[in-house]
């Protein structure tokens, strides 16, 4: 495969064609637990790490991206010579600064940007950053990349996209500059070619250099945002200065998805289409990312000349040892990426470390890592979702005896139905994932298993880990709820439901509207109905939602918020609305008004065993929440 081929940067190979990709990941300035972080990676076999590095804090203050100074050389020193024993690379990625994209520095009433443009919030507008806050920038950025090659980094990626304080400088949307730093493409490259020019200087001309960039914003030029033409013509001159590699990106923060695409991003992303583009311009190699955890993406990527190296971030979160999994030709235990965003970038955005959803050591190597048990125990695991899975597993791995039972007929509790659409196809990976190692760990598994006190007290377990899930709220007081005309989201998406061809969903929640484009993709005519003032009422990640309204959007599906279902009629609905009641056509009623815990038999077992609730029986929430607290339901046991 082309994945496990070696690559060149310049005068540096690359044991093959699969780098981490930089992320802020707010760990610590490489202290013990960064440290860890990176060299699970390394160890897992990727060829290079990009530590995502800030230049200095002097100027905008800190943020999720590490310190590289005086302070924290030692420790920097120490993970690149560990990280050289696995024979990967360490680039270190100097981050300039955010600019525009961010609050207020602190002592300032304004946030800082390449120009006096609108901030995000359009009344308020930013400072222009100083010449002499240029300098700042510079010497810190000088600095940074000095320590990084005494303590024996392999190259620097010079941060430049995504809208982010470089790309303002690049982009005449947010560069209005009349000095040197703006004005024409030169003048607005020249932040950049400064920063180019001290890699070249003080490193020397060999020295590897990547510059990761945005050759097209993908939003209207006429606005001011970068159009393809302008991204070659900057590629082309970022090569001319001697730049070794382009790393490319897609979109910036008022696309934000595209920066690293949501599960619904099924199809290949918009940074392959950039570095196909790019590649094409220049004869340096070309560096991409966004979804290439996905091996066969990635392999037809490289195959087809759309780029040389596969950069992977959230792909390695979920399982550091991808690389070594593929090589080993053992994909089959690579646990995947289902691109939910939760535990990385959304922690990180609120100001928390970064984690993963699907991989509860991810962040954290060296804090909660699964010892062996002492004294192993005879474990129940009641529900085989997301929260049961992971328990039974890490109950495995640790050396108890485990069995799962499962109501229904196969794994995957409410992902099964959350996997079903299209656009969510990504999810069902976890499933197989879990179930090839429930089966690689002889985990006895018991489906159209009630979990009732008869049947638990034949098993007789130390302990019951109750991961029953949550069922679907159909409020009884609601005349017509149990109608023949009415399912739950669920039953819809798993096509048990037979569904009229007009369709009123009930909730616009994440899965109303995920089952409403479902819905409308196979041809049916939805209508959504929101009681809240807005859809998507509980907190959803900037990213994630922008995305899915993206989708209600391109598909015109209609929705009422401020609207109450007061009754269920065989030929409608009866609503609530502000100016009275109304009525509203359809065939079919699908619920989709959340969840409540399956906590049915629990206090009955609960009384003679010991028993611990893990996910969604909870509350109901996230696979991730529903992963960590199964790991560690088992870790303290």
């Amino acid at each position: 495969m082309k994945l496990t081929q070696p690559v060149s940067i310049g005068n540096l190979t690359l044991k093959n064609r699969m780098v981490m990709a930089p992320m802020g990941v707010d760990l610590g300035n490489y202290d013990e637990r960064t440290r860890a972080y990176y060299l699970a990676r390394a160890k897992g076999g990727i060829g290079m790490i990009l530590c995502n590095t800030l230049a200095t804090p002097e100027i905008e203050g800190m943020c999720p991206s590490s310190l590289l100074d005086a302070d924290s050389y030692e420790d920097f020193r120490d993970m690149t010579e560990n990280a050289h024993r696995f024979n990967c690379r360490v680039c270190v990625q100097i981050h300039p600064g955010n600019g525009r994209i961010t609050t207020p520095p602190p002592g300032r009433d304004k946030p800082l940007g390449a120009s006096a443009v609108p901030w995000m919030d359009p009344r308020v507008i930013c400072e222009e950053i100083t010449r002499d806050e240029i300098r700042i920038i510079e010497d810190g950025f000088r600095r940074t990349a000095r320590y990084a090659k005494k303590a024996g980094a392999d190259a620097i990626e010079i941060h430049a996209y995504g809208g982010y304080l470089t790309d303002q400088f690049l982009t005449k949307r947010w560069n209005v500059r009349t000095d040197e730093y703006g004005g024409d493409l030169t003048g607005r490259m020249r932040f950049l070619t400064d920063l180019i020019k001290i890699v070249k200087t003080d490193l020397g001309e060999d020295f590897p250099l990547i510059v990761k960039f945005t050759p097209c914003h993908y939003l209207p030029a006429e606005a001011g945002y970068r159009d393809m033409d302008e991204g070659l013509e900057i590629a082309r001159r970022l090569e001319a200065l001697g730049v070794h590699a382009l790393h490319v990106d897609a979109g910036c923060h008022d696309n934000w998805f595209m920066a690293m695409p949501p599960v619904y991003q099924q199809e290949q992303v918009l940074q392959l289409r950039s570095a196909h583009a790019v590649r094409n311009a220049v004869g340096i190699p070309v560096i991409s990312h966004g979804r290439l955890n996905n091996i066969s993406k990635a392999e037809y990527a490289l195959e087809h000349g759309d780029l040389d190296i596969v950069a992977i971030g959230r792909g390695l979160l979920a399982d550091p040892e991808l690389p070594n999994k593929l090589t080993a030709h053992e994909t089959d235990k690579i646990r995947p990426c289902i691109s939910c965003n939760e535990g990385c970038i959304a922690r990180v955005c609120a100001g928390q470390s970064v984690q993963c959803a699907v991989n509860p050591n991810a962040g954290l190597e060296g804090v909660n890592d699964l010892n062996p048990a002492e004294a192993p125990k005879k474990v129940l695991v009641v529900g085989a979702g997301p929260a049961g899975c992971t328990a039974a597993i890490t109950a495995a791995r640790a050396g108890h005896q485990v069995e799962l039972w499962e109501k229904r007929e196969r794994i995957g509790g409410n992902v099964l139905a959350a996997s079903r659409p299209s656009f969510k196809a990504d999810m069902a990976n976890l499933l197989s994932y879990y179930q090839n190692e429930l089966t690689r760990l002889q985990v006895p598994v018991k489906f159209c298993m009630e979990a009732d006190k008869a049947a638990v007290d034949t098993l007789k377990p130390d302990v019951v880990i109750w991961a029953a899930g949550g069922r679907p709220i159909a409020p009884g007081s609601i005349e017509g709820i149990h109608g023949d005309n009415v399912c739950t989201a669920i039953d819809a998406l798993l096509n048990n439901a037979l569904l009229g061809e007009n369709i009123a969903v009930i909730g616009g929640g994440l899965v109303g509207l995920e089952t409403a484009v479902d819905l409308t993709q196979r041809g049916k005519k939805v209508t959504v109905v929101e009681m809240a003032p807005k859809l998507l009422p509980e907190p959803v990640f900037m990213q994630n939602m922008m995305m899915i309204m993206g989708l209600v959007k391109k598909y015109q599906i209609p929705s009422q918020v401020n609207t109450r279902l007061l009754k269920i009629e065989p030929d409608g609905i009866v609503v609530q609305k502000e100016n009275g009641e109304e009525k509203i056509p359809c065939d079919t009623v699908v619920l989709a008004m959340g969840f409540r815990p399956d906590d049915s038999v629990y206090e009955e077992i609960a009384g003679d065993y010991k028993t611990v609730k893990v996910g969604d029986c909870v509350s109901a929430r996230k696979v991730y929440n529903a992963v960590h607290e199964a790991y560690d339901a088992v870790r303290e046991l």
